[in-house]
């Protein structure tokens, strides 16, 4: 019995990457992954509030929230964009409050990073 479940526990994950890998992204479109971590040995931020802005713009299109691994991803069209922190989970501080600027590209993936000091 615990082969079988120590057997679907490492499959399932497999499989379901498998089917999200499989859908293709609309045409034009690359992926932002932001990124909230603390320490010199990065320990994710769960709960890091980060909007995400096209470089022409002063709006916000979407908010991202990172996730219990520090992380969180999105599709976007083709261009530039400024990823900036909005909001800072309790008992953190941002360690670097500038914008990151990148420019995401159709098929690829877009990436930026934000380090926090917790206690």
């Amino acid at each position: 019995m615990r082969r079988t479940l120590l057997a679907l526990s490492a499959l399932c994950p497999l499989a379901f990457a498998g089917v999200a890998a499989a859908d293709p992204a609309p045409p034009g479109t690359g992926t932002l992954t932001v990124r909230a971590f603390t320490g010199s040995e990065p320990l994710p931020v769960n709960r890091a509030d980060i909007a995400v802005t096209p470089c022409d713009a002063e709006e916000a299109i979407v908010t991202l929230v990172s996730g219990p691994d520090g992380s969180a991803t999105v599709s976007l069209p083709d261009g530039c964009y400024e990823a900036k922190v909005v909001t800072v989970p309790g008992g953190c501080g941002l360690t670097d409050t500038d914008p990151v600027r990148l420019t995401v590209v159709a098929g690829a993936e877009a990436q930026a990073g934000f380090r926090f000091g917790c206690a």
